[in-house]
């Protein structure tokens, strides 16, 4: 069943675990984050960028995630991720997605809260729910922290007046994390979680899930974080399964598809697991 973001991550809040947030990139990534969630009994959200709407066909992307989620045996939310304008955002809205991210984090902090209060209203009017960004949170090519170990990162305060002043839902803060895959290990900084979790309401995010060590995943729910994104691990699962199963001589796409698709729900499971909300559903 279809279901806005709100809900579910309100209720990891307040039970102290968090709601997985996986990227579908074609249609066997999104068969196994939905069966997985199904077999494990645990809410989920279901997202894309825009940069993969483009690729696969936006229209058609948006028809199979909505109408899967739809179908789903637990509440499935349909959450565009890190979109930088407006018209996609509405885009989306029209289309079904049940909650939208804008990431106006490169703007100056008074153009980051007016254009986040608009993406909050328009979609609140259609009963979704926002999440916007304060902070960088790069590729993992980028130099995260710029020469300083605090370069880029949320600023508690401006965290605080970001919720506030634009009725956003959701916050995805920079804590250290990068988007890709980790050329060293990745570095939260807790006790700037710890400050934001403090100052505001809302239910935080982690971005940059990917490849960042389990007891850091665990600790970061601990401390606040009810959503945590994965997006590059599932493309590895099914990138490494597909290239075996050509490599073994499957010229049968729907039978590649299938060891693809194992391979990625494998990943969805774990991280399920790790995000204690199994049984949630």
């Amino acid at each position: 069943m279809l279901t806005s973001s709100t809900e579910l991550l309100s209720r990891a809040q307040k039970e102290g675990y968090a709601a997985g947030a996986f990227n579908f990139h074609n249609l066997e990534v999104l068969q196994a984050i939905i069966e997985t969630a199904e077999t494990e009994k645990a809410p989920v959200i279901l997202q894309i960028t825009p940069t993969y709407l483009e690729k696969i066909g936006a229209t058609a992307a948006a028809a199979m995630a909505r109408e899967a989620g739809a179908a789903a045996r637990v509440p499935v939310a349909l959450h565009l991720d890190h979109s930088n304008s407006l018209q996609w955002v509405i885009w989306a809205l029209a289309h079904g997605f049940t909650s939208v991210m804008i990431d106006a984090s490169k703007l100056p902090l008074a153009e980051n809260i007016a254009l986040s209060r608009q993406v909050a209203a328009a979609a609140h009017a259609v009963g979704a729910s926002a999440e916007a960004e304060l902070g960088h949170i790069g590729g993992v090519e980028d130099s995260v922290d710029r020469g300083h170990a605090a370069a880029g990162l949320a600023d508690p305060a401006e965290a605080a007046r970001l919720v506030a002043e634009s009725g956003i839902d959701a916050l995805a803060p920079a804590l250290g994390t990068a988007h890709g895959i980790y050329t060293s290990e990745p570095k939260i900084d807790f006790e700037r979680l710890d400050k934001i979790r403090k100052l505001t309401p809302v239910p935080l995010v982690l971005h940059g899930g990917s490849g960042i060590p389990d007891n850091m995943i665990r600790a970061a729910i601990a401390r606040g974080i009810a959503k945590v994104n994965i997006g590059t691990e599932l493309k590895v699962a099914w990138a490494a399964a597909m290239q075996a199963a050509l490599a073994g001589g499957e010229k049968e796409p729907w039978k590649a598809a299938i060891k693809a698709r194992e391979a990625v729900r494998e990943v969805v499971k774990h991280k399920i697991r790790l995000c204690g909300c199994s049984g949630k559903g």
